[in-house]
C-alpha cells in the first residue's frame, strides 16, 4: 500500500470522518523519580471494619519500554515513593477515529495499525506537536516575556523521549525571564511504537502518546538565595521591618537561573492598574516584608497535544490537552467539587427524584456526601473557619436578619437565633469545646458529623427528618444568568447567589463552610448539586404528607428496606418452587 498521496488499492473501502483524542483532558503531576506512578483506580473498602470507605486499588498499568513499546503488567502494589523521590503521574493519550465503512455504518474506534491500513493511511503519516508553557508570572506582570514555553513536533514513527525545554520569548525590547541558554525542563513526551499485539486485554497497536510532567523544582535570579518565611496564616502578613519567621533557601544554586531585570522581580500584589489573580498573596516574597516577589517560578505547564494524521491526501488533526500538577497527598479521598462535577453543572440536569429514577438520585446524593466526609477528614476546620472572619473583616458589611454571623461569633453559642440550634453539639452554651480533649473543635465535630451521613441510610433519614435543617445549612450556589435581575437589591436572595451582592461574597458556617473558590468567594456545591439535594427534600416533603394523608397506606421502604423486601421475595418463590418446605433454598 503506498502512503497518502500514492495510488489508492482497487480494495480500499473504509473512510475516517473525524480524528480525535482519548482523553480530551488529562492531569499529570510532578514527581523527581524516574519511574512512573502505577496505575489504580477508587474502589470500595468490603473487608469487616472497612466502612464502605473509598480505597484505592491497582489496576493494569502499561510500562514504557526500550524500543519505545508498552507492556501491560498487573501492579502488586502502589507505589508513590522511591526513596524521598516521588514517583509522576504520566498519562497516556490515544488516538481514535471516526469511521464510515463499507455498508455505510459509522464507527468509533481507536487509531490502530490495522485500521491505517484499512483506511489507506500510514505511520509515516502521524505527526504530533506537543505545546507546553508556565504563564504565572505573564498573568501577574502583564508582560509575555515573563512567560516560559516549549514546543516538540514528532513523527509517528520517532519513538525517543523528546525533553521539553522551556525558554521566555521576546520582542528586541523586553528582557526574558528564562533565556534560551539555561531553559527549564517542563518534563517530556514519548510517542509510543505501536506493536501488533494484544497483552491483558490491551490492543498494543494503538496509536498512543506519553506526556511526562517534570520534577517538581523552583527557579530564580540569582539572588534568589535565602529568605524568611512568614510565622502567620496564609492571608496574613508581617509589617515590613518584622523580619518573620525561620530563614530557609529559596531556591537550589543549580536553579538560580532567571534573569533578574524583568518585571517578575519588582512585582507586588494589589498595587494600583493590576489585575491580580485569587488569591493574590500566592507567590514566594508575599506576605514578608513589602511584599516584593522573589521572582521565584516552578515547573508546573498547561499545554495542548495537537495530533495530525495524513489519509488519502486529506488532514485530520485532533486535539487534546494536559496540565501539570502538584503530587496528590491524599490520593485515596474523592474531592465533593471537582472538574467532573463542573462539567455535569454545565450539561446535566439534577437527578430526577420520582417514580423508577428515584434510586439514583438517592445513590447519586448519597456518593455526594460520601465525598463531604472524605474532603472533611482532610481539614483543618478552625484554621479555615479563622480566615474566613479575616476575609470578611476586609470586606465589612451589614448582615441580614436570617443569615448566619460573618464576625468571630461564627458557629458558636452566640450565632444568629435559628442557626445556633442547628450546630447543637459543636460547643456548649459558653462558646467552649464540648470535649475538652478536642485541640481542634470544628474539626473533630465535622468529622463526626459528616461520618455518620456516609451511611445512605443514615443520610436519607437525616434528610427526611431534618428538610428545614438542611435547607438553611446549604449555602446556595451562585445563579445562573437567567435568574441574575439587572439591578440587584443588596440584601441576598433566599435561593441563590449573585456576584454582586456584598453579602453573598462572604464567609459564613453554611456548608460547606469557610472554604473558597477560585475567585475568593465562597464554595458552594455546585448548582446541579444543589438543586439535586433540593429535589430530593422536595419529594420527602409530598411523601410524607403523602403518608400523612392515607395513614393507612404503606410507607416508601429506605433503600436498605428495598434490598431485604427483595431478598425476602426470592426466598419465597424459592420455598414455593420446592413445595413450600423442606426444600434448600
Amino acid at each position: 500500500m503506498e502512503s497518502a498521496g500514492g495510488k489508492e488499492p482497487a480494495g480500499f473501502v473504509d473512510t475516517v470522518l473525524e480524528l480525535f483524542i482519548r482523553p480530551p483532558l488529562a492531569i499529570a503531576r510532578l514527581g523527581d523519580s524516574d519511574v512512573p506512578l502505577e496505575c489504580f483506580d477508587w474502589s470500595t473498602d468490603r473487608k469487616l471494619g472497612g466502612a464502605h470507605g473509598t480505597v484505592i486499588r491497582p489496576a493494569v498499568t502499561l510500562e514504557v519500554m526500550a524500543d519505545g513499546s508498552v507492556y501491560p503488567y498487573w501492579p502488586n502494589v502502589i507505589r508513590f515513593r522511591d526513596g524521598e523521590r516521588l514517583r509522576p503521574v504520566a498519562p497516556f493519550f490515544e488516538l481514535w477515529a471516526v469511521v464510515q465503512t463499507a455498508d455505510e455504518r459509522t464507527t468509533t474506534e481507536p487509531v490502530t495499525l490495522k485500521l491505517l491500513d484499512r483506511v489507506g493511511g500510514s505511520v509515516a503519516g502521524v505527526q504530533y506537536t506537543l505545546t507546553v508553557a508556565n504563564r504565572k508570572a505573564q498573568r501577574r506582570t502583564g508582560s509575555a516575556a515573563c512567560a516560559f514555553i516549549a514546543q516538540v513536533t514528532v513523527g509517528g514513527g520517532d519513538h525517543e523521549r523528546k525533553p521539553l525545554l522551556a525558554i521566555s520569548p521576546h520582542n528586541a525590547d523586553q528582557k526574558p525571564l528564562v533565556v534560551a541558554d539555561r531553559p527549564i525542563p517542563l518534563g517530556h513526551v514519548q510517542v509510543i511504537r505501536p506493536v501488533l499485539s494484544t497483552a491483558m486485554g490491551i490492543d498494543l497497536s494503538v496509536l498512543r502518546v506519553r506526556f511526562t510532567p517534570a520534577r517538581g523544582e523552583v527557579y530564580g535570579p540569582p539572588r534568589a538565595i535565602a529568605g524568611p518565611a512568614s510565622p502567620l496564616p496564609p492571608g496574613l502578613a508581617l509589617p515590613a521591618e518584622t523580619l518573620g519567621g525561620r530563614i530557609h533557601e529559596i531556591v537550589p544554586e543549580a536553579n538560580r537561573i532567571l534573569n533578574p531585570d524583568t518585571p517578575w522581580s519588582d512585582y507586588r500584589m494589589n498595587q494600583p492598574g493590576q489585575s491580580d489573580p485569587q488569591p493574590s498573596d500566592s507567590y514566594d516574597g508575599a506576605n514578608v516584608g513589602d511584599d516584593q516577589s522573589w521572582g521565584v517560578v516552578d515547573d508546573t505547564c498547561d499545554g495542548v497535544l495537537q495530533a495530525e494524521v495524513i489519509v488519502r491526501g486529506k488532514r485530520f488533526v485532533a486535539t487534546a490537552r494536559v496540565l501539570s500538577a502538584c503530587p496528590d497527598f491524599a490520593p485515596d479521598r474523592r474531592p465533593f467539587f471537582s472538574f467532573a462535577d463542573d462539567l455535569a453543572d454545565r450539561d446535566l440536569d439534577p437527578a430526577a427524584s420520582d417514580g423508577d429514577a428515584l434510586p439514583d438520585a438517592e445513590s447519586e446524593i448519597a456518593d455526594l456526601f460520601e465525598r463531604v466526609f472524605e474532603t472533611v477528614s482532610l481539614m483543618n476546620v478552625d484554621a479555615t473557619r479563622l480566615h474566613g472572619i479575616y476575609e470578611n473583616d476586609g470586606t465589612p458589611t451589614a448582615n441580614y436578619d436570617g443569615l448566619p454571623r460573618i464576625d468571630d461569633k461564627t458557629m458558636t453559642a452566640e450565632e444568629t437565633p435559628g442557626f445556633v440550634n442547628l450546630i447543637p453539639d459543636l460547643l456548649n452554651v459558653q462558646g467552649q469545646p464540648p470535649n475538652a480533649d478536642d485541640r481542634l473543635p470544628y474539626t473533630a465535630v465535622a468529622q463526626r458529623a459528616h461520618a455518620d451521613l456516609a451511611d445512605i441510610e443514615i443520610l436519607l433519614d437525616f434528610l427526611r427528618s431534618n428538610r428545614e435543617r438542611v435547607k438553611r445549612l446549604l449555602r446556595p450556589p451562585f445563579g445562573r444568568f437567567r435568574e441574575l435581575i439587572p439591578d440587584p437589591e443588596p440584601k441576598p436572595q433566599p435561593d441563590f447567589r449573585d456576584p454582586r451582592v456584598v453579602r453573598d461574597t462572604q464567609q459564613d458556617m453554611r456548608m460547606p463552610p469557610y472554604l473558597r473558590d477560585s475567585d475568593q468567594t465562597p464554595l458552594s456545591l455546585t448548582w446541579r448539586q444543589y438543586h439535586a439535594v433540593m429535589a430530593l427534600l422536595e419529594h420527602a416533603a409530598r411523601e410524607d404528607d403523602a403518608s400523612a394523608a392515607q395513614a393507612e397506606g404503606p410507607r416508601r421502604r429506605t433503600p436498605l428496606a428495598r434490598e431485604v423486601a427483595r431478598i425476602a421475595e426470592r426466598v419465597r418463590k424459592a420455598v414455593a418452587q420446592n413445595g413450600g418446605n423442606g426444600g434448600h433454598v
